[in-house]
């Protein structure tokens, strides 16, 4: 009851959830509020910016020193079997860099569902590592992927081993009609899953699967066309930024090793643009949770 009286106050809601999203308001909001508070939305990602530069750095610029020397090494006419496997150290940065991009850009989304959900002011940058509402997070996302995951491993598994031996590559007309099936069942799940995690970013640890679902029912479109608006504008024009500023890649100076500085500067500046414009689309999770989720009474609650 506690949860429910301050998320409350701390939406301004009352009453009963909309059965439908207001999807231009709720996109409308995840901008306005993003751009009003954007000293906050630098507040909890200035310390991972930092951070992951150099991790990224790093990993791009290994990266292109080893399919530059694939490339020179296949316009010399060595065979494709014959091509260096990648270095061990590329594989430990890709890994670290990887995991440490997507750590960042959880803590950034729970602080965000903070301040948006509870008005809570951010603190230092990744001060919430060691807060509950960031584990209940992560561990809410693994069991989703989990959901869409393992139905799908059940399945796809069992056909891709009775293939006939010696065609495991060979395209299977059956796996062609059950993939597509597939990533559109997992798609669905994940958009309508979604709102727990705002739920356990601001310590809703009463919502279910359950609940979620058939709050979210009837607006899959709506979340789906929502995080688009959200998420693809922002990343087009940094991408649009990137090829007006150095061009398509030209295979002739990417063998020449020409290119190598350009796609470690634009890789840089693409991620750490990405993780600063990440709390618009968490901005439109937190909104839509507010909307269909928090207004409703659960378990007499």
């Amino acid at each position: 009851m506690g949860q429910r009286t301050n998320m409350s106050a701390a939406t301004g809601e009352e009453g009963e959830a909309n059965s439908k999203l207001p999807l231009g308001t709720t996109i409308s909001l995840a901008y306005s509020s993003y751009f009003q508070n954007f000293i906050d939305a630098l507040r909890i990602s200035w310390l991972f910016l930092l951070l992951v530069v150099p991790l990224i750095g790093a990993t791009t610029w290994q990266q292109m020193s080893w399919f530059t020397t694939a490339v020179v090494n296949l316009k010399s006419g060595m065979p494709l079997q014959a091509m260096p496997a990648r270095p061990v150290e590329l594989i430990v940065l890709q890994t670290v860099s990887s995991l440490a991009t997507l750590f960042a850009g959880v803590s950034i989304a729970v602080a965000w569902h903070r301040r948006l959900l509870l008005n809570e002011r951010p603190g230092f940058s990744g001060s919430n590592i060691g807060a509950p509402s960031l584990w209940r997070y992560i561990g809410v996302g693994l069991v989703i992927c989990l959901i869409i995951a393992l139905p799908a491993l059940a399945i796809i598994g069992p056909m891709y081993l009775m293939l006939p031996r010696g065609v495991a590559n060979t395209p299977n007309l059956a796996l062609f009609v059950v993939l597509p099936f597939f990533y559109i069942f997992g798609f669905v799940i994940l958009l309508r899953l979604s709102l727990l995690l705002p739920a356990r970013a601001v310590d809703d640890v009463g919502l279910t699967f359950k609940e979620v679902w058939n709050r979210t029912r009837g607006n899959t479109w709506r979340l789906f066309f929502g995080v688009v608006a959200c998420f693809a504008p922002p990343l087009f024009v940094v991408q649009l930024g990137a090829l007006i500023l150095g061009g398509f890649p030209d295979p002739a100076k990417l063998a020449n090793g020409q290119m190598a500085n350009q796609w470690v500067i634009d890789s840089v500046v693409i991620t750490c643009y990405s993780m600063l414009v990440t709390p618009i689309w968490v901005g439109f999770l937190s909104y839509a949770y507010r909307f269909l989720v928090v207004p409703a009474p659960r378990n007499g609650r």
